[in-house]
């Protein structure tokens, strides 16, 4: 249960056991005092025809019935012997009974009862005997007070027991679940990423302290996914790194030496040297920009403006560069001229190069290539489709991954940075970017941009 739920449960039994209380004792009270029990008996009384009763005699036997206490029973006798009301089961009413036999069961029964006896004043010279009896085991509370301050201690105990078991039931559920947080919060920060945390899943047992727990299993997730990649990061950087790292070391160690007779091949491990310093300061400048964009700063300075005519010159300049590289490049631009979203416009059009520079790349020539950018249902839609190699399905997933190259490619060139920067602008952006793709049949990246609140 949670927590807030046990507190919520706390709160309104709080408030209604005293309520309970207070409306239960003077119900009590009122269920158990004398005029409730004997009420119909005077009613009965009321009801006789065979003694006139004037209003007078009426209020005289309400009055005495008034005066007796609790689970007293009680006969009333006429002049003559006959019974005219009795709530003592021994006798009925309607039935006559003289005094000296009614005197006689009296004195027999003395031991189990204390009989009193009474002649109301009645007015017409009614003579009527009024006989009431208690048990003698039976133990009457003759102090209402008492009573009422008994049910009140009662009520007192079941309200303090009611709040001891809560609290102890929410200080057991919090303190377990702390603790179980607090080894879990140990665990990471000694490093145990491996291994899952210890918290159950339990629909009974479940609070915000768990969920918190849950959560905190999440993060310790992430936190291997963010280990692993970097991890993944420095091997890739040491490996793509390391090969014009080591034909530059080649080359000049072989300079150092000697190894060359004639000026000619001295300048062509020169122009080497130069070509690979070349690479690797592209390297490094591609690792400086990709870790510049997963920092959010940048995002923030986005600036509305036109972006129509970003998609027309990248459209153009590709058709221009298709028919160098003998690829059959068409466009089809429809954005509103008006249309202005917050964007980085290098960015944009770095995302745009790189997906078009891989189309080149894994088409052949003479293949085609399909460029599109329609605004429609407040978005935009980009694709750019070809008829190339294609991908794979189990490099589908991981195209966007840092570092990695799909089979296909490891013959070609490259960090496997261009598909992973084109991913984090595009979701810096807030717009989303899937693929479609057969191998052998060709594949196709889409943009979705929202400009609903353009």
């Amino acid at each position: 249960m949670k927590i807030k739920t046990q507190l919520r449960v706390f709160l309104i039994g709080v408030i209604l056991v005293p309520i309970l209380a207070a409306i239960s004792l003077p119900l009590y009270h009122f269920l158990t005092r004398p005029e409730r029990m004997l009420f119909d008996g005077y009613k009965q009384i009321r009801s006789l025809e065979e003694i006139p009763l004037s209003q007078r005699d009426l209020k005289v036997f309400k009055q005495l019935l008034r005066t007796l206490p609790p689970n007293v029973e009680f006969i009333v006798l006429a002049n003559h012997g006959d019974i005219l009301l009795s709530t003592m089961p021994e006798f009925t009413r309607q039935t006559h009974i003289s005094e000296h036999d009614m005197f006689n069961y009296m004195n027999e029964t003395s031991d189990a009862y204390f009989y009193q006896l009474t002649s109301p004043p009645l007015e017409n010279d009614n003579d009527i005997l009024f006989i009431s009896r208690a048990s003698r085991e039976a133990k009457h509370k003759k102090d209402g007070f008492a009573k009422m301050l008994m049910g009140f201690l009662a009520f007192i105990a079941f309200f303090e027991l009611f709040c001891i078991i809560l609290i102890v039931t929410i200080s057991q559920t919090i303190t377990r679940s702390i603790t179980a947080l607090s080894k879990n919060t140990e665990r990471i920060a000694s490093g145990e990423l491996d291994v899952k945390l210890d918290y159950e899943k339990n629909t009974k047992t479940d609070n915000e302290i768990t969920s918190l727990a849950e959560n905190l299993d999440k993060m310790r997730l992430a936190l291997k996914d963010n280990e692993e990649r970097r991890t993944k990061f420095i091997m890739g950087i040491s490996h793509d790194l390391r090969t014009p790292v080591a034909v530059i070391k080649g080359y000049t160690e072989a300079m150092s030496e000697g190894f060359y007779d004639t000026p000619e091949e001295a300048k062509k491990s020169l122009e080497i040297i130069s070509t690979k310093t070349e690479q690797l300061e592209t390297m490094i400048n591609t690792l400086i920009n990709f870790v510049k964009l997963n920092q959010t700063d940048w995002v923030q300075q986005l600036k509305k403006q036109k972006i129509a005519p970003i998609f027309k010159e990248f459209a153009e300049g590709a058709v221009t560069t298709g028919g160098i590289f003998k690829r059959n490049v068409s466009a089809d631009i429809k954005i509103d001229e008006n249309t202005e979203l917050p964007f980085d416009k290098e960015l944009v059009q770095r995302t745009l190069e790189n997906l078009f520079s891989n189309a080149l790349r894994y088409t052949n020539e003479k293949d085609s290539i399909q460029i599109s950018a329609i605004q429609e249902n407040s978005k935009i839609i980009f694709r750019i489709k070809d008829s190339g190699i294609g991908i794979k399905k189990e490099d589908l997933e991981k195209i966007f991954d840092m570092f990695y190259r799909a089979s296909a490619s490891r013959r070609e060139e490259g960090m496997g940075i261009g598909l992973a920067t084109v991913m984090t602008i595009v979701k810096a952006h807030g717009w989303k970017i899937s693929v479609n793709s057969e191998f052998g049949q060709g594949s196709e990246f889409v943009i979705e941009i929202p400009c609903a609140n353009s």
